[in-house]
């Protein structure tokens, strides 16, 4: 082949050209597509994402930051109301606030703001319906939500720079769905758009051992489980007449028994008898065939626990109340505030015992001869009201859990894990829920 010029080949030239072309037109293209790529969307959906990212790590660092010195005053709103009532400066920062802090303030240090809500959520004992504007029977520690309010509102305001606002809300229902146990919140109430939401769970500071007057509870799985069926294994035998009527519709079903050989018949029959069984583990309690108690009832329990200590307080003589319930704190307390008017004696300690009993008899709706028969009045009134408000859902969970029960009756291994997995499924006994919602106000 002949050899030729430099100048002669084209094919150089060509590819040349080719390839400047081509930087050419990814040139265009870039110059066509740049205001897309520039576009409000982009930028939106770029915010966007960053501040989902945001609210889920301020969520965070809030429930695990501590706080170094918190402090709340005990019966600090009612104290405040006493001092007003008999003309004591209680709004200044002079001689009543140190006195009433030093004598009442309580200290957590070093705390995290998960272990402060929760315990804060665990001694209200707010109830699922509200009488005069009020559903909280604790009225003793009030001032301890007001202080983590500030706190948390201190905290958020050095994280957000007024660049956002927020609302967190945190809650404690230990039965799904119904408003019984504790509520905490902070902030302005949070828009319906544009805002930014993260949840989180947080352990309430409860041990699973607990002793309700003779019975000792360990409300775990296993337990209830052993509790309920001898064997805790299969259908297993049972003390408990709903679960042993259970097993007996399933046995009679299976060997196609009348009148339980049809579904429709055993499916009613084993919803009626799970009802007063799911009842039972949720408010009254479990009993088994002899009338003795097996499981007290989750609403049963947070009641009788909180009633005991509201007994404590007011059910004793009144110069017992004074004296060892309230203890030298309010006793002082009593002391200065009887020095500076002389006219009042022990103001603190009756207002307190005036304001328990007075909670108790409004929220029962009228007056008792005694404290015990008020607050059995109250506790019949509360339980009736939770039953009806879990009637609203509840019932349909029962048939939709029997319905799944017969479907797949023949395969079934362990029924009683089954039933007690599904029964700790609607309780929330030592979990809290927390959400943080946030909304930006600067740019």
């Amino acid at each position: 082949m002949k050899p030729r010029g430099f100048l002669d080949n084209i094919f150089g030239i060509s590819l040349l050209y080719d390839a400047v072309l081509f930087i050419i037109m990814v040139s265009l293209a870039g110059v066509v597509l740049l205001p897309a790529l520039r576009s409000n969307i982009a930028v939106e959906t770029s915010v966007e994402k960053h501040r989902e990212h945001f609210v889920d790590e301020t969520l965070q660092a809030y429930l695990a930051s501590r706080a170094d010195s918190f402090e709340y005053r005990f019966c600090g709103d009612i104290i405040d109301t006493v001092a007003g009532h008999i003309g004591i400066d209680n709004a200044s920062n002079g001689l009543y606030q140190s006195i009433t802090h030093w004598i009442l303030a309580h200290e957590q240090l070093h705390k995290t703001y998960a272990t402060l809500i929760a315990e804060d959520l665990g001694c209200q004992f707010q109830l699922p319906f509200t009488v005069l504007g009020m559903n909280r029977l604790n009225i003793l520690t009030a001032d301890y939500d007001r202080q983590l309010s500030n706190e948390t509102n201190r905290f958020f305001s050095h994280v957000f720079q007024d660049k956002f606002e927020y609302n967190i809300t945190a809650w404690w229902h230990p039965i799904k769905g119904i408003s019984f146990g504790g509520a905490f919140y902070s902030g302005r109430h949070p828009p319906l758009k544009d805002s930014y939401v993260a949840q989180s769970c947080f352990i309430m500071p409860y041990s699973p051992i607990f002793t309700i007057g003779n019975h000792t509870v360990v409300f775990t799985k296993y337990w209830l489980k052993h509790q309920l069926f001898s064997n805790g294994t299969g259908f297993g035998e049972t003390s408990i007449p709903s679960l042993a009527n259970i097993t007996l519709i399933f046995e009679n079903y299976t060997n196609d028994q009348s009148p339980f050989d049809k579904r429709e018949n055993a499916t009613k029959a084993v919803r009626e008898n799970l009802s007063t069984l799911v009842y039972g583990f949720l408010i009254n309690g479990i009993t088994n065939e002899t009338n003795i108690t097996v499981f007290p009832g989750i609403v049963n329990m947070t009641l009788t626990y909180g009633f005991e200590k509201i007994k404590h307080i007011i059910g004793q003589f009144f110069e017992d109340a004074l004296n060892e319930t309230f203890g030298d704190a309010i006793r002082n307390v009593d002391r200065v505030f009887s020095g500076l008017n002389e006219s009042v004696t022990d103001p603190v300690s009756k207002t307190i015992l005036e304001d328990l009993n007075t909670t108790v008899h409004t929220f029962c709706n009228g007056s008792f001869p005694s404290l015990d028969d008020a607050i059995g009045a109250c506790e019949i009134m509360i339980k009736e009201n939770v039953t009806m408000l879990l009637k609203g859902f509840l019932d349909s969970y029962i048939e939709s859990f029997v319905e799944s029960i017969f479907d797949v009756i023949d395969t079934i291994h362990d029924f009683a894990e089954m039933l007690v997995n599904w029964l700790f499924d609607r309780v929330s006994l030592n979990t809290a829920i927390v959400t943080l919602t946030i909304w930006a106000v600067r740019e």
